[in-house]
């Protein structure tokens, strides 16, 4: 309770911080404190593919954080009480861009709404259920740090899979370090 009380308290500050190399794998676990009584709510299975050697992106560690959180959450939202309540989080080099992509087997956003997923106050959920903001939210601090955000639907195989490419920066040791 005090690691999650202490990671929540990190999430409500720093809105201007220092952007540089950080350690996809630490945030990711540090998110996942934060996430694993939501996903342990809607008996979702979270599987985490990151590759073999840690990847460095160009990010602020807690609005990168706060990004997979809103992501997170809102596919364990899309799941809930599905037969397939699956959520991958992937990521993998491409060039001096890395790609890390969430994907769920909810029922997905319908085409003619797509476009809007993005906007401040649009929610596909329910009166009470969100504010519409943490898509908006997320898609700007991406942007902020250099990156892309897209979503897709897959009508096919009822997915949802909201991808974002970021910035790759090699860690550059600092002097403590040596």
């Amino acid at each position: 309770m005090a690691s999650i009380s202490r990671h929540l308290r990190n999430f409500a500050r720093k809105p201007n911080e220092h952007v540089g190399p950080v350690p996809l794998d630490t945030v990711v676990a540090d998110t996942l404190e934060i996430v694993s009584a939501r996903l342990k709510a809607a008996d979702a299975h979270l599987h985490v593919a990151l590759g073999p050697e840690t990847l460095f992106v160009k990010a602020g560690p807690v609005r990168l954080q706060q990004v997979l959180v809103n992501i997170i959450s809102n596919a364990a939202d899309a799941v809930e009480g599905l037969d397939d309540r699956r959520i991958d989080l992937t990521a993998q080099k491409s060039d001096n861009k890395v790609i890390v992509s969430v994907r769920d087997r909810g029922p997905g956003v319908p085409p003619a709404i797509m476009e809007r997923i993005f906007d401040p106050f649009f929610s596909t959920k329910g009166v009470g259920k969100g504010l519409g903001l943490g898509l908006s939210i997320s898609y700007n601090i991406v942007k902020d740090f250099g990156g892309r955000t897209a979503a897709r639907d897959s009508i096919l195989n009822s997915t949802q899979k909201h991808r974002w490419r970021l910035p790759r920066n090699e860690r550059v040791p600092r002097i403590a370090d040596r």
